[in-house]
């Protein structure tokens, strides 16, 4: 009996021995490249170099090129977004990336991230690797020049005014321009300047234009002229801030 009971117990020790303990250690995905505030010509493409790492045994990866627009307005696409999903065999432990990604030459200037993730064959994914980058197109990556004036003074009291002068121009295609005046906060707009139609590349505004005087019907607080221009790749942005007073 005794025997019998050792025999059992030897038994349930080596099953218990042999039980496979879950993997719950989560992959690394680590980009080298691009570097962090990088500038990529669309010619050239985007070089993506990365290590991936596990304990176990890499599933698969996936990448993201997506546009920000929130660094410099409107200096981006942010509509783009480019998805690539691929295995990685054998379950490897280690994976090394080292593929070029085509840029088209109609990608618009400004500023992206590519961002990198993968999963383990049990499942686990890693903490995601992002690097925010620049893309300048080949052919044009010079976004307008925006030259824009407004008041003299920093402040506006009753009665005070300003016309507001200068010129937003681009070296080869200068497609679209508003200038809007108002509120920072956009609860009150005085005016706003469309001009779908350029010609000469060039839009220049002066003393002639409409003459802004502050009266009872603007709101004390912070104002500015903003001007937004486009051409074909490239989006920009300046403002002209200033303060109405009573």
């Amino acid at each position: 009996m005794k025997t019998k009971f050792l025999s059992l117990l030897l038994i349930a020790t080596i099953i218990t021995s042999c039980k496979k303990e879950a993997d719950t250690d989560n992959p690394v995905a680590s980009i080298d490249n691009p570097a962090s505030g990088e500038a990529i010509y669309t010619n050239d493409g985007l070089r993506l170099v990365a290590t991936l790492s596990d304990n176990t045994g890499l599933l698969q990866y996936k990448l993201t090129l997506s546009g920000i627009d929130s660094l410099n307005d409107v200096g981006a696409d942010s509509t783009i977004s480019m998805i690539f999903v691929d295995g990685i065999p054998d379950g490897n432990k280690a994976f090394y990336i080292d593929q070029v990604i085509p840029l088209h030459d109609s990608t618009f200037n400004g500023h992206y991230q590519v961002t990198l993730s993968c999963l383990d064959v049990e499942g686990n994914e890693s903490l995601r690797d992002t690097v925010n980058f620049e893309i300048r197109n080949s052919i044009d990556f010079q976004p307008p020049i925006i030259d824009v004036g407004g008041p003299l003074s920093d402040t506006l009291t009753y009665g005070q005014g300003f016309s507001p002068f200068g010129s937003i121009m681009d070296s080869q295609s200068l497609i679209y321009a508003t200038i809007y005046m108002g509120k920072v906060d956009g609860t009150d707009t005085l005016h706003w300047f469309d001009f779908p139609v350029v010609q000469d590349n060039s839009i220049v505004f002066g003393a002639e234009q409409a003459w802004w005087a502050v009266d009872s019907t603007w709101a004390k607080g912070d104002y500015h002229i903003y001007c937004t221009a486009w051409d074909n790749y490239s989006g920009v942005s300046a403002s002209v801030p200033f303060y109405v007073s009573y």
